[in-house]
């Protein structure tokens, strides 16, 4: 086909590519676009251009577009069937292409050489003239670009550039601009364009014709840019004013969940405090005048009418005495107050066992060293609250009791032989440190108030719980 016959395409541009003839044939174009429309007619213009003169092309592009090029070069009069026939212009297809060429997810040099360096051999040797020119058009590093493989889209680049420096073409490729719509992007794309020779922008700018319009575009694109830059630091101000919102609003949900165990702790303390004035209430109030209304009984019992009566009574109020001085021992045992949890703990094991059926034991230290009061009622405390829930949940029918002193701290562990805990409130109470009721985060929170440890093993056998508290070594204190 002769220069005669070369298409008349009338596509406006201020790209690189005027004509055909007027560029250095080893220069490395890259073209972004928006629409398919402005690249197939670029792609249209710089193809046509070689066809008709007499010169060779290698297009690899997707279905989609070899499909449109090859309708625009049609309309414009090329034979592309007897071109073809002729092996001056071979289509190939993009996906597959690049398959060929890609080892472990990036292009390979020696495969690029041996499928893409082939086919510029095979369309160069195929040319009319002693000197051929060949144009090339590629679209497989838009498809790595799009599969989220910037690097590899890098590379082929450079695959590109090294083949040239052993073949004669000029080369094209081509990117959508709706592929770089993040601003992280900005620094990707300008790698892509260090590695050619020059650029084509995109539509919106290269249909511009004056020199006027150019620059007015170049001055708005510049205070969008800077619109955008402003925007970006309001945001991140307005990013970082939230994080600090955050941050502070962590730091009151903190200071709110410290008071609240403040709180919780300052309530536990209030009720041991009126459980012990209760306790003398009971016994100084109450107990003493139980203790007169027998004394008054006795001496109604010198009357002989009515005896059994009397005896009835007897019994009454000697079990009312025994109910008011239990009570007040559970309340607040005065054992505790003279010699210690040791003492206590062997009064409180003992009745409980009568009163429950369980069979308990108890292992205590009997050396005279005392503990801090708030301890010593922590611990107590914690007995009642685990040999209750052995007696209301477990189906024990035997438990053990150890208190025992270790180096900086005391320890208090309780053990039965029941049914277990359930896998389930086990788990959800060492997540949480809640349970289904306020026994176990009773027992939890007193140990957790002066810096202990609450620890619940269970299995088929039964559970143990543990309890580790340390102890100061300047708060011991000796009963003499």
């Amino acid at each position: 086909m002769s220069t005669a016959n070369t298409p008349s395409l009338h596509v406006t541009s201020s790209a690189p590519i005027a004509n055909w003839g007027d560029h250095d044939h080893a220069g490395h174009v890259v073209q972004f676009y928006g629409e398919d429309g402005f690249l197939l007619d670029e792609l249209c213009r710089f193809i046509g251009t070689a066809l008709g003169a007499g010169d060779v092309a290698v297009v690899i592009a997707t279905e989609e577009h070899r499909d449109g090029l090859t309708k625009r070069l049609q309309a414009c009069g090329l034979d592309t069937a007897g071109i073809i026939a002729q092996k001056r212009y071979v289509l190939l297809d993009a996906a597959e292409t690049l398959a060929k060429i890609m080892l472990r997810g990036m292009p390979d040099e020696a495969r690029f050489a041996a499928v893409v360096g082939r086919e510029v051999e095979k369309v160069t040797a195929a040319a009319k003239s002693e000197a051929p020119h060949v144009a090339a058009f590629g679209e497989m590093v838009a498809l790595l670009w799009a599969d989220g493989k910037p690097e590899a889209a890098i590379r082929l680049e450079q695959l590109w550039n090294e083949l040239a420096r052993t073949h004669s073409f000029f080369l094209r490729c081509a990117y959508p601009m709706a592929d770089f719509c993040r601003e992280e992007h900005g620094a990707m794309l300008l790698k892509i364009c260090d590695e050619h020779s020059d650029v084509i922008p995109g539509e919106s700018y290269t249909a511009l014709v004056s020199h006027d319009e150019r620059v007015r575009s170049i001055a708005h694109l510049q205070q969008r840019a800077q619109a955008l830059e402003n925007e970006i630091a309001e945001r991140t101000r307005v990013e970082e004013k939230l994080r600090r919102s955050h941050a502070d609003l962590e730091s009151v949900v903190e200071q709110r969940t410290a008071a609240l165990r403040q709180l919780s702790s300052r309530l536990l303390s209030l009720q041991d405090s009126e459980r012990r004035r209760i306790a003398r209430e009971l016994h100084d109030s109450l107990g003493q005048y139980l203790v007169a209304l027998k004394l008054d009984v006795d001496i109604l019992r010198r009357f002989p009418e009515r005896e059994e009566l009397w005896s009835q009574c007897d019994e009454l109020l000697e079990r009312c005495i025994n109910e008011v001085r239990t009570l007040s021992y559970l309340l607040h045992p005065p054992t505790m107050d003279a010699v210690g949890i040791a003492s206590a703990a062997r009064w409180y094991v003992e009745g409980f066992g009568l009163r429950s059926g369980l069979k308990l034991t108890l292992e205590a230290p009997d050396d005279p060293v005392r503990l801090p009061d708030a301890i010593e009622l922590a611990l107590f405390r914690i007995l009642q609250e685990a040999l209750t829930n052995v007696h209301r949940h477990s189906g024990a029918s035997e438990a053990k009791i150890v208190i025992r002193r270790a180096p900086g701290q005391v320890i208090l562990e309780v053990m039965d032989n029941g049914r277990g805990m359930e896998p389930g409130l086990l788990n959800h109470f060492r997540e949480t440190g809640a349970g289904t009721g306020v026994g176990l985060m009773s027992m939890h929170e007193r140990a957790r108030e002066l810096g202990g440890k609450f620890q619940i093993e269970s299995d088929a056998s039964g559970a143990s719980m543990r309890v580790t508290i340390p102890v100061p070594s300047d708060c011991a204190t000796s009963v003499a």
